[in-house]
C-alpha cells in the first residue's frame, strides 16, 4: 500500500530538456565544466535555504519518495545533538521498552480490563513528548509505521501544494481575525443551502425547472408563498422568541447586529410586535428576557411588522448608521435568526435571564424555518 501511494503522487522533472539540434553530448560537456569559485559564487545563505526547502512548493521535498529522506540510515549519521532534540519532539510510543499509563479516574475499571487483556482502555497521550528518552532507546520501525509515513507524505503534499508558505499562513491568519471581528462572514450550512438551491425571492414566478435544476431547488422556491404573519399565525415564530439581526454591509465596512423580542402577536391579522433597544446597543435589558417580563420601560423602543424586510428597516433606522439608499435589497429573511428555549425554563429563572439570550438556543435563520414548515405542513 505504501508503494501504491507514493507512485500516485504527482511528480515533475528536475532535468531540464535538451535544445532543438543539440546532442547529449554536448549537455554532458557543458555540464561537466567547473563552477565558478571565489568571489563570482553566489554565496548561499543556510537558513534561507532551509526556510525554502520547509516552506515552499518548489522544496526539493516535493519531488522526491519521503522515505528517502525520513529513515533509519538519515537517523543514524544525524550528530548526536540533532537527534536528542528531535527525540524531544516524537511520541513516547516512539521508543522502545515503553510502558503506557492508565488513567488514574478508571483505577477500578482499569484493573478489571487488565484481568481480561482489554488493552482499548489504556490512555495514552499521543502528542506528549517521551519523558526522559535518548536517541539510543528510538524503535527504527518507526519510521516504516503507517502513521509516521502517513504524516510525512500528508506534509509533503501541504508542502506541495503552498500550504506551508507565509503567505498562505497570512492569508489564514487574515481570515480567522476578519471572522472573529465580523468584517468577514463564515457562512452557515443553511446559507449555503439556500444559496445553491433556492429560487429568487422577490415576488416574481421561479423560473422554469430545466435539466440542471433539481427538484428540491424548485421546492425551496415555492416555500417563498409563505409571509411573516404565516408563520406567526402557525406557532413556527412565538412570543417570547429572540429575533437575532446580522448583516455585513461591506461598502460600509460596517456589521450591524441587534436583537428584537417578540412581546406580542396579533390575534386577528397576526402582526408581530417586537422590542430593541435603541442606538447602536445590540443586546437586550436582562429583565425582558424573562419567562414573565415586565412592561418595557424607555429607552426600549417598539415596533410592529408583518415581513422581515419591514423589521429589518426598523432596525436599520433605530441602529442608525446605514442611510436608506445605502441598504441592499438583500433578503432578510437569512439575516434573523430566532432563538428560543428548548424546554420551558425551571429553576433560578432569575439566573437565567443574564445567560446569552436569556438562555434561548438558536433554531435557525427565519429563511431556513420557512423552508421546514412548508415542507412538514
Amino acid at each position: 500500500m505504501t508503494e501504491q501511494t507514493g507512485a500516485a503522487r504527482p511528480r515533475r522533472a528536475v532535468r531540464a530538456p535538451n535544445r532543438v539540434g543539440e546532442d547529449s553530448s554536448s549537455v554532458v560537456t557543458r555540464s561537466s565544466q567547473p563552477q565558478a569559485t571565489g568571489r563570482s559564487a553566489r554565496a548561499v545563505d543556510p537558513a534561507q535555504q532551509l526556510q525554502t526547502l520547509l516552506t515552499t512548493p518548489k522544496s526539493a521535498l516535493t519531488h522526491v519518495e519521503i522515505t528517502d529522506v525520513f529513515n533509519a540510515g538519515t537517523w543514524n549519521i544525524l550528530p548526536l545533538e540533532v537527534r536528542e532534540r528531535l527525540c524531544s519532539l516524537l511520541p513516547p510510543t516512539a521508543f522502545a521498552g515503553f510502558i503506557p499509563t492508565i488513567d488514574p479516574m478508571h483505577s477500578a475499571r482499569t484493573q478489571r480490563v487488565l484481568s481480561d487483556t482489554d488493552s482499548q482502555d489504556i490512555d495514552v497521550d499521543m502528542e506528549a513528548p517521551a519523558p526522559n528518552v535518548s536517541p539510543d532507546m528510538l524503535d527504527a520501525s518507526v519510521f516504516s509505521d503507517g502513521h509516521f509515513l502517513a504524516a510525512a507524505r500528508t506534509f509533503q503534499d501541504h508542502l506541495y501544494t503552498g500550504w506551508m508558505a507565509d503567505t498562505h499562513k497570512e492569508k489564514v491568519a487574515k481570515y480567522e481575525r476578519g471572522v472573529l471581528d465580523g468584517t468577514l462572514h463564515a457562512p452557515w450550512k443553511d446559507e449555503v443551502w439556500a444559496k445553491e438551491h433556492t429560487a429568487p425571492d422577490n415576488g416574481e414566478q421561479p423560473l422554469p425547472a430545466s435539466s440542471q435544476q433539481s427538484e428540491a431547488s424548485a421546492r425551496a422556491g415555492d416555500a417563498a408563498e409563505l409571509k411573516l404573519v404565516d408563520l406567526a399565525k402557525n406557532g413556527v415564530i412565538k412570543m417570547g422568541d429572540v429575533l437575532a439581526y446580522k448583516r455585513t454591509f461591506s461598502q460600509l465596512d460596517t456589521v450591524v447586529e441587534k436583537d428584537a423580542i417578540i412581546q406580542s402577536i396579533h390575534p386577528k391579522n397576526y402582526s408581530v410586535t417586537v422590542l430593541v433597544q435603541p442606538h447602536t446597543a445590540r443586546e437586550l435589558p436582562p429583565e425582558l428576557l424573562r419567562v414573565d417580563p415586565p412592561d418595557p420601560d424607555a429607552p426600549t423602543k417598539s415596533m410592529t411588522v408583518t415581513s422581515p424586510n419591514m423589521l429589518e428597516n426598523g432596525i436599520l433606522d433605530v441602529d442608525g448608521r446605514v442611510e436608506k439608499s445605502r441598504r441592499p435589497n438583500g433578503n432578510a429573511w437569512k439575516c434573523l435568526s430566532v432563538w428560543r428555549w428548548r424546554h420551558q425554563p425551571e429553576g433560578d429563572l432569575d439566573m437565567l435571564a443574564f445567560q446569552e439570550r436569556g438562555g434561548r438556543e438558536n433554531h435557525g435563520t427565519l429563511f431556513y424555518l420557512r423552508g421546514c414548515y412548508y415542507h412538514d405542513r
